[in-house]
């Protein structure tokens, strides 16, 4: 992801576990919640408006899984050096 990347919230409806390893971080994720990973704010327009239940301070060389269902997506964030992760979705056999 380039500077100005983001993902907006979703969810993945056909996986069961969720995930993301980062791989190469910019150093701006340690400024503000740039490129964090947001989990629990819905991609959809709800009354009352419902944020964030928690943020994921995104480390190079760690793991986060979460719920395929749970809403997530990635503040967007600036910088020369790119985020480099792999998303994945587990299912069953």
């Amino acid at each position: 992801m380039r500077s100005g990347g983001f993902h907006a919230d979703h969810v993945h409806p056909r996986g069961w576990l969720s995930g993301v390893c980062y791989l190469e971080l910019p150093p701006e994720v340690d400024e503000g919640r740039a490129g964090w990973l947001r989990l629990g704010q819905p991609g959809i327009r709800t009354t009352p408006a419902l944020g964030p239940d928690f943020f994921v301070k995104p480390k190079a060389g760690s793991l986060v899984l979460f719920p395929a269902y749970m809403w997530h997506g990635v503040v967007p964030f600036q910088s020369p050096s790119t985020r480099l992760t792999v998303a994945f979705d587990a299912l069953p056999a």
